[in-house]
Formats: C-alpha cells, structure tokens, sequence
C-alpha cells in the first residue's frame, strides 16, 4: 500500500470510528501529493490532503418515488501529518472538526 492509500485508510478508519461526519462512498476519497502548507495555526508543514464529499441530506420523493428535493453534501479537507500519517483537523465550510470529534 503507497502512502496516499494508507492516508485514505486512516481517514476512512477515523470517520467510520467517530461517526461525527459521514461521507459518500460513491465519490471516491481523493489524496493529493505532499505538500507545504500554512495550517490554520499559521504555521508550515507538509501535509497530505484529502478531499471528500459528506453524504447527501433531506432528500424528499414525490408520490410515484421521483427525487423533487436533494441537498448536496459538502466538500471537506483532512489534513494528515506527512512524517506521521496522523489526521491534524478536518476542515468544512462552517469550520473545523478536530480529531477528537469535536468542532
């Protein structure tokens, strides 16, 4: 397994532990190569980041079983420790998950 995949597991293993985010399983998880980058404490690092999509909400189905309402899911950044692999934070567009859980 090459970095990118096991950066991938970790954070399949992380969202499926907590359950404080879902993500949808259709659209694959995307790792991007290593790079510097100013984290949200202002300071540099090499990170990996992967990209994903949460899970679609408030789907609502008319009488015959056709979609007449769908809200996308969001997109969302983890951001994992390049020396490490371990997950640093979760950014989304309301904010920041920690890896605790919590926001």
């Amino acid at each position: 397994m090459n970095t990118k995949e096991q950066v991938i597991e970790n954070l399949k293993k992380w969202l499926n532990k907590t359950t404080v985010i879902s993500y949808e399983e259709r659209i694959p998880l995307n790792c991007w190569d290593k790079e510097l980058k100013e984290l949200r404490d202002g300071k540099q690092k090499e990170v990996y980041v992967v990209s994903f999509k949460t899970k679609s909400t408030n789907i609502e189905y008319d009488e015959n079983g056709k979609i007449i309402s769908f809200f996308e899911g969001m997109y969302c950044f983890a951001y994992f420790d390049a020396e490490t692999l371990e997950l640093l934070y979760i950014s989304k567009k309301a904010g920041f998950i920690e890896v605790d859980g919590s926001y």
